[in-house]
């Protein structure tokens, strides 16, 4: 087919961009378009899931096939946080239970071939899209197979960078400056901690749990014009800097060194209420509509719960309903709300680094404006 039409055409084949396929394949012409053209396999951040997410898994038909995987239950937390007396939650308490951490390239692979088997069509490799539309709704060219794509929905799946969006118009109405350095560490055979380690620095916040793959991240979240940001990017530095945290240097130990990753890491919010002004069949979901700071181990759970969101308003009759576009506006504010009062409230929390820059900006609400 030259010119095929789709009832929606999902740019991202992330979690999100996944999830929404899989529910919308069975009764709908699905085309998922994804620019990388060979889809992760190393290692990446990005392993907590918490136990509310059971029921976007149910729903989605995966529960079984993600609770047989190789994802292994969440432990019991543990935090330096406003003093250096360690604060231990024992996991069993969560509401929805203790969640999972997870084996990363698994759990995308779940997703994404869930989505495949539901019916929907991915193309990779896609990395020029030249977007537009008109009187019957979108066109998305593929420049590199001399096909237009036509759909009256287009949904923004691309993950934090939100280029979709951005292209069409759209502005964030916040940005934090957060980034993360993280190493995945070789695994050690006394390595039998399965706690989640957090601590609190004056500079910044670190992270560190044992992955299902015996491997170990360790992770530290900083402003991102940190000059300490430069000094951490060497791995022997990285890790004595960790090992000043006793919480930390309890469980690595002696380590051979990894290579340093940055990743962009704050909060990102879209202008939710512009969404239209994109046009008609306009939807953006998971990072590319809100990015959650990682202080809050909710970015994946977001992404499966804003796919859940939009396929509820497209089968509300969704572009042609404006009341669906409305209450997905309404509840995707309101969990934007929540987040930025928990934000808050988490980053007035060490009082002892009330002084410093990273913690002053933030324990006043200051998600830096874009």
């Amino acid at each position: 087919m030259h010119n095929p039409r789709w009832d929606a055409i999902i740019l991202g084949a992330g979690v999100a961009g996944c999830a929404l396929a899989r529910r919308l394949a069975p009764v709908h012409r699905v085309l998922m378009l994804e620019q990388r053209s060979r889809l992760a396999k190393a290692p990446r951040i990005g392993e907590s899931l918490p136990g509310a997410a059971r029921v976007l898994l149910q729903e989605l038909g995966l529960l079984e096939r993600f609770l047989s995987g190789p994802h292994r239950e969440r432990g019991p937390a543990v935090s330096t946080w406003d003093s250096d007396t360690p604060v231990w939650q024992d996991a069993i308490t969560a509401p929805s239970g203790p969640g999972w951490v997870l084996d990363r390239q698994a759990f995308d692979d779940l997703l994404r071939d869930g989505a495949v088997e539901a019916g929907a069509e991915l193309r990779t490799g896609c990395r020029r899209m030249d977007i537009t539309t008109d009187a019957s709704g979108w066109r998305v060219h593929l420049p590199f197979e001399g096909v237009t794509h036509h759909a009256p929905i287009v949904v923004d799946a691309t993950g934090r960078s939100g280029g979709i969006a951005h292209r069409l118009g759209l502005t964030r109405v916040a940005d934090d400056p957060l980034v993360c350095l993280y190493s995945i560490l070789p695994a050690r055979p006394d390595d039998h901690d399965a706690s989640l380690r957090t601590c609190a620095d004056d500079h910044g916040w670190w992270y560190s749990v044992k992955l299902p793959s015996e491997k170990r991240v360790l992770a530290y979240h900083l402003d991102i014009n940190d000059p300490l940001r430069r000094e951490l990017n060497v791995p022997e530095a990285f890790q004595q800097r960790a090992r000043r945290q006793p919480l930390l240097s309890q469980v690595l130990g002696e380590r051979e060194l990894a290579p340093v990753h940055n990743h962009p890491a704050g909060t990102a919010l879209l202008e939710i209420d512009n969404l239209a002004s994109a046009d008609k069949g306009f939807l953006a979901i998971g990072d590319a509509l809100m990015t959650f700071d990682p202080i809050s181990s909710q970015g994946l759970f977001h992404a499966l719960a804003t796919a859940a969101s939009a396929h509820k308003a497209i089968c509300n009759g969704f572009p042609e309903n404006n009341d669906a576009l409305r209450a997905f506006q309404t509840e995707m504010q309101a969990v934007q709300r929540r987040y930025l009062d928990h934000w808050q409230r988490t980053y007035a929390g060490p009082r002892r680094f009330s002084q410093c820059p990273f913690w002053a900006t933030r324990a006043q609400g200051d998600v830096q404006t874009v």
